[in-house]
């Protein structure tokens, strides 16, 4: 056995009685501490380097005595174990180990003089002991506020071996709890710069940017923490996702990445030749929704977002799908989402015994109908954005680095969402088990999506059964061939992809939009003006409620802006259906909605009349009236589903908005 010391200020500390600078009086101790072991050997000096040969000392494999007490430290039993320890070094005094765990059962017990004596004879035996070294800078930095004698056993750390990343995090740490902030982010920086993968590295380095007031540095660490953490479960994970979600609250609190917002918003509008326009709107059931100026016959594209957390984030989400949807159109490979009126009345038919189970248990009727409404709408919105969302927040972690805070806390909200929604006991007795799956597979993309970008371990917490991951895998390895080089439109092939496999394409069609387009505009274009003007006038009934001169003020209003390609007839109505609506409350207004959508499955034909409403009581509607009323309920209380309608009235309804706020 030999060991190895160098001439310095740490080896003064291991044999403090002796002058470094006389040769003969160290050799002296040193023989002397062997001695008094029970045991001899050679030193050798030379210049700064001491060498001491122990030819018949070998080192020893650890008994089981040893991992016996180490267990035993391990459960935090120091005393029961330091009995072991001692036996052990009385039996072979020269392995540093032992003396360096006997140390640490009394420093665990706040003993630290005894702990420094028992780690001065660890590193007589061993000067390169990490641990040794660690544990007694520790005890100087932690517990004798000494940071410049802990320093000389750290740096014998680094120069024994520079590349540890564990013993420098943990000299890091030593420094940080003593509270100095500088030096813990000294050696913090070194473990980093060896192995930034190391989460409980990030982790620290996050915690010292938060304490400096470096919001953003602070969320980046925390979120390489929580991509590095082995465990869900582990505090390392647990602490960073606390960290990185409260830096993000901060940072989406403040202005930091709305300049790449604004610019990504100046780009579009150039590139699509359309005005953005963005508003408040807490009507809308989802955190935003965009309407597509080509799609509503306007000259700018509209997007309405909910007040919710991150609102820079959502409102870049769907300045995004503009961008899809423009890059598509330029090939012509854009696709609508067409949903026809007969489906969501086939769909409630599909599962009309568990309606009837579920009034037979005591539920509302009303209640029940209205649920399986929001089902079917639910599942076609998930069929529709879950690829395409998948590829959005793709390109928005490239390409706004800046915004990618904004990113975290708001796909964080929403994945939560989506976990509870299916999780919760009362949606198992309420969804029809295929719907529930179906729901289960689409948020389970989402969330292994979201896991994949930012660490987080959402899809873990799904319990998926066997079924579920065979089909999550399948759809899942779909999206890996589409995404790293998607081209335009593809998008469009994974919703109509993954809505066969699931069991939904007979509830909604992809079709060619400018094919649709032409189909739409030659169906609703055999109407003259003057065909639209007769219409109203052999329908007295329905213009019964207009006084003498808001009659003549609708006439001049007609003469004005016939000749406009507009249907009057629509609009006059349209003016009559605000009127009506706007004494109503949201909810009664989405009512009649419903009710009407569900009277146009089996069709309306705008020449027909004597139409009627239950929701609407003593009046009587012409078919022209009652697409006008159809239109607006829908405009007015469920506006992100407007465009499903496909019906071509939005100029039509513009026009009676100019009019109605007059």
């Amino acid at each position: 056995m030999k060991i190895i010391y160098q001439k310095s200020e740490f080896l003064k500390n291991l044999f403090p009685e002796v002058n470094m600078n006389d040769n003969q009086a160290v050799e002296t101790a040193i023989h002397k501490y062997l001695i008094g072991l029970g045991t001899t050997g050679i030193v050798k000096i030379e210049g700064d380097l001491i060498s001491v040969e122990l030819p018949d000392i070998f080192e020893p494999e650890f008994p089981k005595e040893f991992y016996q007490a180490t267990n035993l430290c391990a459960q935090g039993k120091f005393v029961e174990a330091r009995p072991i320890f001692e036996e052990l070094i009385k039996k072979t005094p020269h392995v540093s180990e032992y003396y360096r765990n006997l140390a640490q059962t009394f420093e665990e017990d706040g003993q630290h003089e005894k702990a420094i004596d028992i780690l001065i004879d660890a590193l007589r035996w061993d000067p390169k002991n990490h641990w040794a070294l660690i544990l007694m800078g520790n005890i100087y930095a932690r517990h004798k506020d000494d940071p410049d004698t802990a320093m000389t056993y750290y740096d014998q750390v680094v120069n024994a071996d520079p590349g540890n990343f564990i013993a420098l995090n943990n000299i890091g740490g030593a420094f940080l709890q003593n509270g100095k902030l500088d030096l813990g982010e000294k050696y913090m920086l070194k473990a980093y710069q060896i192995n930034p993968k190391y989460p409980n590295t990030s982790y620290a380095l996050g915690l010292i940017a938060e304490m400096k007031g470096d919001n953003l540095s602070a969320f980046k660490y925390a979120q390489e923490a929580i991509k590095n953490s082995d465990s869900s479960q582990s505090p390392i994970f647990q602490n960073s996702l606390k960290t990185a979600l409260q830096a993000s609250k901060k940072i989406t609190d403040s202005d930091e990445g709305k300049e790449d917002l604004v610019d990504f918003i100046n780009q579009l509008e150039l590139k699509t030749d359309k005005e953005i326009r963005i508003e408040e709107d807490s009507t809308i059931p989802t955190a935003a929704t965009v309407q597509i100026a080509e799609n509503h016959q306007r000259d700018y594209h509209l997007i309405k977002f909910k007040p919710a957390l991150a609102i820079d984030h959502i409102i870049l989400h769907e300045l995004v799908h503009i961008h899809f949807y423009h890059e598509a159109r330029q090939i012509n490979e854009n696709k609508l989402f067409i949903v026809q009126g007969e489906k969501e009345k086939e769909f409630k038919r599909k599962y009309a015994k568990e309606i009837k189970d579920l009034i037979k248990k005591g539920f509302p009727e009303k209640q029940i109908n209205k649920v399986f409404g929001e089902l079917f709408h639910g599942i076609l919105r998930q069929a529709f954005n879950t690829p395409i969302d998948m590829f959005i927040e793709d390109l928005i972690f490239e390409k706004f680095p800046s915004l990618r805070p904004h990113q975290f806390l708001s796909l964080y909200r929403l994945a939560s969402e989506g976990l509870a929604a299916v999780s919760n006991p009362q949606a198992k007795n309420l969804i029809p088990s295929e719907i529930l799956f179906q729901t289960k597979i689409y948020n389970m993309l989402a969330a292994r999506h979201t896991d994949r970008l930012l660490g987080t371990r959402f899809e873990e917490q799904y319990k998926a059964t066997g079924r579920e991951k065979e089909m999550l895998n399948s759809l899942w390895d779909e999206f890996l061939e589409y995404r790293n080089d998607r081209e335009p439109g593809e998008e469009y092939e994974l919703v109509q992809h993954w809505g066969d496999d699931l069991g939904l394409s007979d509830i909604f069609s992809l079709v060619d939009e400018e094919a649709h387009q032409k189909k739409r505009d030659n169906v609703f274009s055999s109407k003259t003006p003057e065909d639209v003007l007769e219409s109203i006038e052999r329908d007295p009934e329905s213009l019964g409620r207009y006084t003498e001169s808001e009659d003549r003020e609708m006439s001049d209003f007609i003469k004005s802006h016939s000749g406009k390609n507009i249907n009057m007839a629509v609009a006059f109505y349209m003016v009559d259906a605000l009127e009506y609506f706007a004494k109503l409350p949201i909810e009664k207004i989405k009512e009649i909605a419903f009710e009407v959508a569900t009277l146009g499955q089996s069709g309306i034909d705008p020449k027909k009349q004597g139409y009627r409403l239950n929701k609407i009581p003593g009046k009587v509607f012409s078919g022209y009236k009652l697409l006008a009323y159809y239109y607006v309920s829908w405009a007015k209380a469920i506006p992100e589903m407007l465009s499903m309608l496909q019906m071509p009235f939005d100029k039509e309804y513009k026009l009676a908005l100019s009019f109605f706020k007059k």
